[in-house]
């Protein structure tokens, strides 16, 4: 009864080890996750800034005597490819970090069972 109860103690132990270490794998994860949203977000701002220059400029309202219209058209686009870009990015981000919050969950709920089922396996 003895070895079976520290077999058992032993490993409650290691399982709570894999659950901590799957917690700090996820919030490492998460972390960089909202790292590369907040840059993410600094270029779109800047992309934005820079579109707007080139819409003034496409429109006359600004003197760009250097540029041609064909050439700021090009870049014009560009920038509107590269807001979609970052949009996508974005979006695909955002998926991960839901997908990890229900990872957490999850793991707090299987959690909560066994703690559940060891109360219960205790009282039988």
């Amino acid at each position: 009864a003895k070895r079976a109860l520290r077999r058992r103690r032993k490993l409650e132990k290691e399982t709570k080890q894999l659950i901590k270490q799957e917690e700090l794998k996820r919030l490492h994860k998460a972390q960089a996750v909202q790292r590369q949203l907040e840059e993410l977000e600094e270029r779109q701002r800047a992309l934005e800034i820079f579109g707007v220059k080139l819409e003034r400029e496409l429109r006359g309202e600004s003197d760009s005597g250097t540029k041609d219209e064909t050439q700021m058209l090009h870049e014009w686009f560009e920038v509107v490819v590269e807001k979609n870009k970052l949009m996508r990015y974005e979006s695909e981000l955002l998926i991960i970090a839901q997908e990890l919050e229900l990872e957490d969950h999850q793991s707090r709920l299987e959690q909560k069972l066994r703690e559940k089922m060891a109360i219960d396996g205790k009282s039988e």
